[in-house]
């Protein structure tokens, strides 16, 4: 009976390693950072070469003419 009762009390002094614990210090998720960093995007287009000219500037995007594509399956009659 004295070794059940020894052996109860290990299991809840090792089970209580396991149980997390009841308030944490902070509740906030967020990190406090000053600013947000920019990402790698946003810093390539902000190292690309600036359009000077007026040429440049006033370029329109290219028309290229549309595709069709051709039917996958053709029946033939033979």
């Amino acid at each position: 009976m004295k070794f059940q009762a020894i052996l109860l009390a290990t299991v809840f002094a090792s089970s209580s390693a396991f149980v997390p614990s009841v308030a944490p210090l902070r509740t906030s998720i967020s990190l406090d950072a000053k600013h947000a960093n920019n990402k790698a995007a946003k810093k390539a287009a902000h190292n690309r070469p600036k359009k000077s000219r007026p040429s440049d500037i006033n370029l329109k995007p290219t028309n290229y003419p549309t595709w069709e594509s051709p039917p996958e399956y053709t029946i033939s009659d033979n």
